[in-house]
Order: structure tokens, then sequence, then C-alpha cells
């Protein structure tokens, strides 16, 4: 199997934005019952005959970005995952660094390429749809990867973390472990994402059932540890009494972290669970508190898995849901790597598909 990756890394920033159901643009994506019906969505089968190859297979991975810790994890596992079939001859993946013009072009070089299905991440899923729907016209199984769903003519499948069970998972543990009182704020990704969009959502739905939990303050982090720091900085200086901080990016509840213990109010911190980063984790370990929620980090060798389904026709559903669950403090401690530098992810990935 040969394997190609052109260019180099592109500077961290958000991650892929949740879709809108085609023809269900009046669908409201901060409701629960919204992500019900995807779930219906997903478990509808997939005619995987039009898709059928016989022998040797061809993959296309569309990277929107490689430049964070957990896209490169994703990255590493499709190419193990692809390198456990035989049948998968050519694996060829390509980084738009954030350029959507550019996704869109590197779709379409693999399609000239003549691959038989296509792995992606967007960047802006509006932007590519023209790319994707050539290749549905050519009969290129398109397969969308992430936290996002996407419905559409021109995708095929789906292998997805529901945003939603993932965030409310989050929140509920954050409200017991405050036996659901206190003045708490939120820390979420970029303004707008549709992770921040979500997250604040799920939050607000959950503290409905707890009267006694006030959010005084939302803040927007960009999954940067030494912003989430300097905005918990101005958040300890305006309110005199902070008890709890929701936050499921590992790396930013750091930053809260360090804010609180350098002004001398750790002991009032409640931090909501984290995922598996594994700076978190050490914090976990360090506290024996908060616990994580996994991230689904496996979701890059699902689609590679459906992918194989999908060529070889193969009965499968729309799409591949991966499941994410709560650790307790005990259980999270035992994902850390000590060894390991913060920005990484326990894995079962052999030594050769590590991340460098």
């Amino acid at each position: 199997m040969r394997l190609t990756m052109p260019a180099a890394l592109a500077a961290m920033t958000t991650a892929a934005f949740l879709s809108l159901p085609a023809h269900a643009e009046d669908m409201d994506l901060t409701k629960k019952e919204t992500y019900d019906q995807i779930m219906t969505w997903a478990a509808e089968p997939l005619d995987t005959s039009k898709f059928k190859k016989d022998g040797d297979l061809k993959i296309g991975v569309s990277a929107g970005y490689l430049s964070n810790a957990w896209i490169n994890f994703t990255g590493q596992s499709i190419k193990y995952e692809a390198s456990l079939h035989p049948e998968i001859k050519e694996l060829k993946i390509t980084d738009a660094g954030f350029n959507p013009t550019k996704q869109a072009a590197d779709i379409e070089d693999l399609l000239t390429s003549g691959v038989d299905a296509i792995l992606f991440w967007p960047v802006d899923e509006k932007a590519i749809l023209p790319a994707l729907q050539k290749a549905h016209e050519k009969g290129v199984a398109t397969i969308n990867i992430g936290y996002n769903f996407m419905r559409d003519p021109a995708v095929t499948s789906n292998a997805y973390v529901n945003q939603w069970d993932y965030s409310e998972q989050v929140a509920t543990e954050f409200a017991k472990s405050l036996d659901g009182k206190g003045k708490v704020i939120a820390m979420l990704p970029i303004a707008g994402s549709s992770a921040a969009v979500v997250q604040l959502a799920v939050l607000q739905d959950v503290l409905k059932n707890y009267p006694d939990m006030e959010l005084i303050s939302t803040e927007y982090g960009d999954w940067d540890r030494a912003k989430a720091k300097q905005l918990t900085e101005n958040l300890l200086q305006r309110f005199p009494e902070i008890d709890g901080a929701f936050s499921p990016a590992g790396q930013m509840s750091m930053g809260i972290y360090e804010a609180f213990d350098e002004a001398g109010r750790l002991d009032e911190l409640t931090l909501s669970p984290g995922d598996d980063y594994n700076g978190w984790t050490k914090l976990v370990a360090k506290e024996g508190k908060w616990g994580s929620v996994t991230s689904g980090l496996e979701v890059g060798r699902e689609a590679v898995k459906q992918a194989v389904k999908i060529l070889k026709g193969e009965p499968t559903t729309t799409a591949v849901v991966v499941k994410t669950r709560y650790l307790n403090p005990e259980e999270a401690a035992k994902l850390n790597e000590p060894d390991r530098p913060d920005d990484w992810f326990k894995t079962d990935l052999p030594a050769e598909f590590l991340p460098q």
C-alpha cells in the first residue's frame, strides 16, 4: 500500500461545523429533538450496490486540516486501519490547511487520480458540496468524518460522534459534582462554531433541571490553553464567587485551572469533565477528581471500515455513530501517559503509526 501526504501542518483553529441536513434548513440544531432525528437517519439502511468494486481499492482522504492533536491521531488511525485491509492498495491523503477552495480542488484531484472512495472532514461543507456532487455522479463513495453529520445526496455516509450526547454527558456530570448549585462560567470553543453553539445549548438545557445553578458568564477560548487562562483571569477579577467552570475541552480546562491556582482560589473551583487529552488526564490523575468524557477518537478507523463495506457492496447503515462515555477520576487517570506530552491521546496504535 502506498501512502502519500503532501504539505506541512496548518495552524490550529476551529473544528468542522455541523451541517444543516438537506431540505431541513428550518431545523433547530440547538434542540435535542434534532439530534434524535439525526440518529434516526443514521440508522437507515444504505444501498451499497451502486458502489461495489471488484479487486483492489483506492481510498482518498481530503483533510480540511491536519493541525491539532485529535485530528493528527484521527489521520494516523485512518492509515493504521487501512493497513489492515489488504484490498486497499493505495491511500492518498491531502491537506487543505483550512482553505475551503483548496479542499474542493483536492477532492477533484482525488477524483482525477481514480479513487473509489473519499473520506473527508470539511472546512466549509457548502464550499465542497459541488466537488462531492461530482464524486457522487462518478459513483465514488464519500464519507464524512468527525463530530458533524451531513445529510445530502452528495454524501454517501458519515462516521461521527453525536455532539449533543457528548456535551450532555459533560454537563450532567458537572451539575452533579456541584450538587446542583452555585455560580458557574462556561469556557467554549470558537464563537459561532457548531461545537460552541451545541455545548452552550446543552449546558443551558441541563441547567433547567438545576434552578440553584447560575451561568454568570460565557467565554470563548478557541480551544487554546493560554487564551482560556487569560479570560479566566479577567473573570476572577470581575466575580468574587465562581463555583465551577464548564469546559469539555481538556486543554482549555487546564488554562482555567492555572488561573484559579495563581489567584489563590483553587479551593473554590469545580471543573466539568474534560476529554481524553493527555494534559487533562494528567491533571485528573494529580487531583483525583473531575473525570473525563471520551472523545470518540476511533472515528477515523470506523470511517475506513465503513468505506470497505460500501465498496464491497456489503449491508450497512447510513452512518456509523461512535459512542462516548464518562470516565470517573480513577478511570480517567488510567488514560494518562506521563512520559508523553500534553498534546497526546492514549492509543493502541502500533509505534510505526504514532504521530511524530
